[in-house]
């Protein structure tokens, strides 16, 4: 992953592209499987650059809210940088959740689908 402290406005100047993905998974097409949280920096940030924005909690998107923002920074032609995480989420029978978390000691689990309170996009996530 490109460190995020290199993500500034004069980042995007060397990019072709109106956005960039820096990190993260693809959506999964059963939203109740997983839990997806997305950070977006654009190139009119007020912040110097992506390590402010990326990752931290007051930041932190629904897949909803980043599709929308996203849609609008495209819009409007404000190039922005984003990455996401997904956490494998509680109260389906898919997961060995004991065994995740011998896997990975430091795994997060989020709300089951029907308990989270995001609102739903057109693809189901929330």
């Amino acid at each position: 992953m490109r460190s995020p402290a290199t993500i500034t406005p004069d980042f995007f100047k060397e990019q072709d592209y109106s956005a960039v993905f820096i990190s993260g998974s693809n959506l999964h097409q059963n939203a109740r499987l997983y839990k997806y949280y997305w950070w977006i920096y654009p190139a009119n940030s007020v912040y110097e650059n992506a390590e402010k924005v990326f990752f931290e909690d007051e930041h932190k998107l629904s897949t909803k809210k980043a599709t929308e923002m996203m849609e609008k920074l495209q819009n409007e032609k404000i190039p922005f940088a984003y990455v996401n995480i997904k956490y494998h989420r509680l109260g389906n029978k898919i997961w060995d959740y004991e065994k995740l978390q011998t896997k990975w000691s430091d795994i997060k689990f989020a709300v089951p689908y029907d308990d989270d309170t995001d609102e739903i996009y057109k693809n189901g996530h929330k």
